[in-house]
């Protein structure tokens, strides 16, 4: 499939795509746009971005067609030797998923905007660029002078571009293979530094799964002005657009890049080459639902924090606030006791990526995380530190990555039993697809590396007492979470606006500091004002819990705990 992109109005954020099919010998041509891109299972439907769609023959004489569904078209080619299908496509969407065409770079995601022949999506593709000359072209596809090339479909909607006249290139080497950054926007980062980190977490990983899956690796990085976090994994390249990109010098937001980056050079194993057997291969025009989400999503969650910690590049302590975090998400969510993590990856496409039902699911990357810290020190505890989770990544990389064998729910629980030596089936079924809770479990398994896990009354007291959560949304408080059997359940409602407490005012800097033996709530509610007077009861809700190492960890405990972080505990 022969494929040609040409850019003429930066302004309009439109760029135009022609798709030749030549030595058409069929009485039809069944043409198909993705509907989702893998990374993201929810429809995307990117023919909405899609105008100006007509279809030729070679002569220029229209061709005759039948839309089948938004991104199916079925073509009329029995009296034609090439089918030409041309149209403009509307890239105005900066996320790590999408594109984006304007003055200043070209960004692409090719499943976004390339239709294809649903009978040579196995053929090689070739794709030819019409860029300004001084622009630099960052993509993990093979050159050939003007002309992108992939060895099929696959491979080409799964290699993003970037190209611009002002993109930053370092490079480095881990073992054999050459790791590529390209770095689009404003920024205060030091070069040396970037590419010293991005070496450590790139050799921690490379070290545990004994090699990588490709010989070179492009982290494509779009930095902007504005608030965002988002990274998409590839085979040879992944997208990470964050911002703002000009507080990349604070601690927060240069971990919050290091974070994201390794934990989307861990999928270069975990889902791009270790997938379920589901994905195998990937059905561009349907859902697919899979139950293991918990494993591609939430086992790399788990390793991405992990190996910062193990290569040195943040320390024991950076590493507890993670876990902390991870914990905070953790309990705070009580889908988690409604809806189990299998049936959550299962429901995907229902409401995986939208604010749903209250305390409906759980989440696949937080869930995943604590069945993986879970499934580790298991594994660390019962062999003595001679095996862990890493064993079973390899075990899984050998056995279904290198052989291109999609995996199911049921080889995940072997494999796991194979390196912990024996029988699983209650972990499973109480804690990945069951509800019971891990606290007691985490605490137990905790203590075995030399830590605890602290549990204390919420700093909020709307939080503590009454079990209401508020977020401040367009300059008013309103309440975006309700503690199941709270006294709030009995009280107030979802997005509820408190106006006042004790006649003062809500602002940023009294949230937290209510506490009296009565409160007299103002809330607006449907346009109406009311007042509801309570009194904290003796129940507390939202809890925090804090990982903290023991007062006096044994020598064991100290050994253990460095064999799994990395990090000593003093």
């Amino acid at each position: 499939m022969n494929y040609f992109i040409n850019f003429k109005n930066p302004l309009t954020h439109f760029f135009s795509v022609r798709l030749e099919l030549d030595h058409v010998n069929s009485e039809s041509v069944l043409l198909e746009l993705p509907i989702w891109r893998p990374g993201r299972y929810e429809a995307a439907n990117f023919a909405k971005n899609i105008r100006g769609f007509k279809i030729e023959n070679e002569k220029g004489q229209p061709l005759g067609y039948t839309k089948v569904n938004p991104s199916t078209w079925k073509v009329e080619s029995s009296n034609t030797k090439s089918v030409i299908i041309s149209y403009d496509y509307f890239a105005f969407k900066m996320d790590a998923g999408n594109s984006w065409y304007d003055a200043s770079h070209i960004y692409i995601n090719f499943i976004n905007c390339m239709i294809y022949d649903v009978s040579r999506l196995n053929n090689p593709c070739q794709v030819s660029l019409n860029v300004p000359e001084n622009y630099q072209i960052a993509c993990g596809l093979k050159r050939d002078q003007q002309y992108l090339l992939a060895d099929n479909y696959y491979e080409l909607v799964d290699s993003p571009l970037m190209a611009g006249a002002n993109l930053e290139h370092y490079q480095y080497d881990v073992e054999s293979d050459r790791f590529h950054i390209w770095i689009h926007g404003e920024h205060p980062i030091k070069p040396e530094k970037l590419v010293d980190d991005f070496k450590k977490f790139t050799q921690a990983q490379v070290k545990e799964m004994n090699e990588f899956p490709e010989k070179e690796y492009h982290f494509l990085l779009e930095l902007l002005p504005y608030k965002l976090y988002h990274g998409v994994e590839h085979h040879d390249s992944t997208v990470i657009c964050l911002g703002p990109g000009h507080a990349l010098d604070t601690e927060e937001m240069y971990s919050q890049l290091l974070g994201v980056s390794s934990h989307e050079l861990f999928h270069a194993w975990n889902i791009i080459k270790i997938r379920p057997e589901e994905m195998m291969p990937y059905q561009f025009n349907r859902p697919v639902t899979f139950p293991t989400g918990f494993v591609a999503e939430g086992f790399t969650t788990y390793y991405g924090d992990l190996f910062l910690a193990r290569s040195e590049v943040f320390d024991r302590q950076w590493y507890f606030s993670e876990l902390n975090t991870l914990f905070r998400r953790h309990f705070s969510n009580y889908g988690r006791l409604n809806y189990s993590v299998f049936d959550s990856s299962l429901d995907l496409w229902i409401d995986g990526y939208t604010i749903s039902t209250p305390e409906r699911k759980s989440s696949i990357y937080v869930e995943g995380a604590m069945v993986a810290l879970c499934l580790d020190l298991m594994i660390r505890k019962k062999s003595s530190d001679k095996r862990s989770l890493d064993d079973v990544m390899r075990s899984l990389w050998k056995s279904h990555g290198k052989t291109g064998t999609g995996y199911s729910y049921q080889n995940i629980q072997s494999v796991c039993e194979d390196v912990y030596g024996a029988d699983l089936s209650t972990f499973f079924n109480s804690h990945v697809k069951g509800t019971e809770p891990k606290k007691s479990l985490i605490n137990d398994l905790l203590y075995y590396v030399g830590c605890q896990l602290l549990e204390k009354d919420s700093e909020n007291d709307l939080e503590k007492y009454f079990g209401i959560r508020m977020a401040e949304i367009n300059d008013s408080f309103r309440i975006t979470q309700i503690a199941p059997g709270s006294i709030a359940e009995s009280h107030f409602s979802l997005n509820d606006e408190i106006l006042t407490i004790n006649d003062q005012k809500l602002d940023i800097e009294n949230i937290n500091q209510f506490d009296a033996d009565n409160y007299e709530f103002l809330v607006r509610r449907n346009y109406k004002d009311i007042t509801i007077k309570l009194k904290p009861g003796q129940n507390k809700y939202f809890h925090q819990y804090n990982i903290v190492s023991l007062p006096e960890p044994s020598a064991q405990q100290k050994a253990s705990f460095e064999k799994w972080t990395g990090c000593k505990l003093d």
